[in-house]
């Protein structure tokens, strides 16, 4: 039988880019299809309104968030979440392969382990820092995380005046402050103010567009298609996966294609939505369930002193002392980290009370903000479902110990304030807000029994040979660290598994 195609792939994030680019280089003939367009507007690089307000670069669809209608904060360009994300790629902790190590009492003893452990993971973490050319502090200050043995590719920059003092705070509080690791190419980067949720102006930030997408376009056997929507695999009697039809979603053209393999990354709410349409939800009943996304805290601190923050990159800092708990607070976390200040736009929007321009701009100017993961933990009920209406509807709910952990959380990061001389903080948890679903995963969970997990270790359907899935739906738990640098590792993984097997 001839095919169009050795290898499709849905989505171009963390996932599929990064499995695109190795597949081709092997020489083998791929296509990305991508739901939306390649962002291009270089007068939106910059634009509040259009970026965060309007949510130009953000998946366009509306989404039922817990009984209302919504817009959400997942990326919706070529590039996925790699085109708006903030650049931190950190490694997480080999614990985190280990759930069941802290959470024994929340969890099924079938979820305690992975079927894979940091060590199988270690050499394409290693692989992925180097693909997204990942700069970085000395790895002994990061404690209980995983760290490159040989130092990270590329070096970070002096920390800002603000930071330096931070740094002295989070020192005075006990804790041991490093540089955050970032795929950001700092010889070339501009400093701005913003980076999450917006396109950088000089492709300075390691988005898969820059670092795989592009270049395997160029040099191998890519092909891209955008503004595609894949609507659903196609299976014949034998339930066999013999097509994916996929529909332009500015003519309305629907064309079916053929391909040795098939492959999703449309990320945890895109993935699972193509597999309900498809009718491969297998035995275990988990598809689209267990949807998490991070919890935990965000603090801003008020300085009498300008922090630079309104004009210019400051976020550097962040901490891992308390990613496994310590004696004062024996409960898991996860990375604190310095986050950018909002803008001008959002700060107004979500200030408790109507502030005035000039009140906003001079609040701006003198803040700083942290925020600390806490893992949501994995609950059948909070899940994605597709109507017979064909809406997508997001039923979620963080677990108390989730919002538990967080509110403490929340109190540490304000003493670090304190001891950083801020004259004033506030802060909230991430049961506040349903609509910043911040670091999604857990749809499509691997594991070892089919009557428990969607995917085998290897990310592969339990029950169809030829479809994977490489995006953060894959993670039984949602690590203390953005799933960002794991989704591409694993990607890198997967890819490893399917040429030493010869899938393709």
């Amino acid at each position: 039988m001839g095919y169009d195609f050795d290898a499709i792939i849905i989505g171009s994030g963390a996932g599929g880019g990064t499995i695109a680019h190795t597949l081709a280089k092997a020489g083998k003939q791929v296509l990305i299809v991508e739901r939306g367009p390649r962002f291009s507007d270089v007068e939106a690089f910059q634009d509040e309104q259009r970026m965060l307000i309007n949510k130009e670069a953000f998946d366009d669809r509306q989404i039922e968030v817990n009984g209302r209608n919504a817009q959400l904060h997942i990326a919706g360009i070529l590039g996925g979440g790699t085109s708006l994300y903030g650049g931190v790629l950190m490694r997480p902790s080999p614990y985190d392969f280990h759930p069941g190590k802290f959470y024994d009492q929340w969890l099924p003893r079938h979820l305690w382990d992975w079927p894979i452990t940091y060590d199988d993971m270690a050499p394409y973490f290693e692989q992925a820092e180097t693909l997204f050319h990942v700069a970085g502090d000395r790895p002994y200050k990061m404690p209980n995380v995983g760290t490159p043995s040989k130092g990270y590719p590329a070096t970070v920059p002096p920390l800002e005046p603000i930071n330096q003092q931070l740094e002295k705070g989070i020192k005075d509080a006990g804790l041991m402050p490093f540089h955050l690791p970032f795929g950001i190419d700092f010889k070339s980067c501009l400093r701005c103010s913003k980076c999450p949720g917006f396109y950088c102006p000089n492709e300075a930030r390691a988005s898969t567009v820059v670092r795989t997408i592009d270049k395997a376009t160029l040099d191998y056997h890519l092909q891209v298609q955008t503004f595609t929507e894949a609507d659903r695999l196609v299976t014949n009697s034998h339930q066999k996966v013999t097509g994916i039809r996929l529909r332009c979603r500015k003519t309305n053209k629907v064309q079916e294609l053929t391909a040795k393999l098939y492959i999703l990354s449309a990320g945890a709410l895109g993935s699972p939505i193509i597999l309900m349409k498809s009718g491969l939800t297998g035995r275990s009943g988990q598809v689209g369930r267990n949807y998490m996304y991070h919890c935990g805290a965000l603090v801003a601190g008020l300085f009498k002193q300008e922090t630079g923050g309104a004009d210019k990159f400051i976020k550097q800092l962040g901490f891992t002392d308390l990613y496994l708990g310590n004696k004062e607070f024996t409960h898991k976390l996860g990375l604190a980290q310095t986050v950018p200040i909002p803008g001008l736009l959002s700060l107004q929007q979500n200030f408790p009370i109507p502030i005035p321009k000039t009140i906003a701009e001079f609040l701006l100017k003198r803040m700083l903000a942290i925020t600390g993961i806490v893992e949501d933990l994995p609950q059948q009920e909070n899940r994605i479902e597709l109507g017979k209406d064909g809406k997508i509807r997001l039923f979620h709910k963080f677990h108390p110990y989730d919002v538990y952990r967080s509110q403490y959380y929340k109190s540490k990061l304000k003493q670090v304030f304190r001891l950083a001389g801020s004259i004033l903080s506030f802060g909230a948890t991430g049961d506040k807000d349903d609509i910043h679903t911040s670091h999604q995963v857990g749809t499509t969970r691997f594991g070892t029994d089919p009557n428990t997990s969607v995917l085998n270790k290897d990310c592969r359907l339990h029950e169809h040979e030829n479809v994977f899935v490489v995006d953060g739906g894959f993670m039984p738990n949602a690590l203390g660290v953005s799933p960002a640098l794991t989704i591409a590792a694993n990607a890198l993984r997967v890819a490893d598994t399917i040429l030493q097997k010869a899938i393709i």
